[in-house]
């Protein structure tokens, strides 16, 4: 971890957003108290897209019932849009 503070962050902020890009933690201190901490944003999926799809789907739970069962579940659901 790399503690840097205000004024050495404002003159070295490339360098500083290479390194947080790189993996290394960053943290801003002011009067060498911790401010902030500088990290990479994740990239966002574009929406629709198969990786944003996979995204959503493994974040859902696994279904282990009987597949029959899920069958009617299924019927049940459409049944009640009319």
């Amino acid at each position: 971890m790399t503690e840097v503070g205000v004024l050495e962050a404002r003159n070295n902020l490339s360098g500083l957003i290479k390194k947080a890009l790189a993996g290394e933690e960053i943290v801003i201190t002011s009067r060498q108290v911790p401010q902030v901490r500088l990290v990479p944003v994740s990239p966002a999926l574009p929406i629709g897209s198969g990786a944003a799809i996979l995204a959503a789907l493994s974040s859902l739970p696994l279904y282990q019932g009987d597949p029959a069962d899920m069958e009617a579940r299924i019927r049940q659901e459409r049944e009640s849009w009319d």
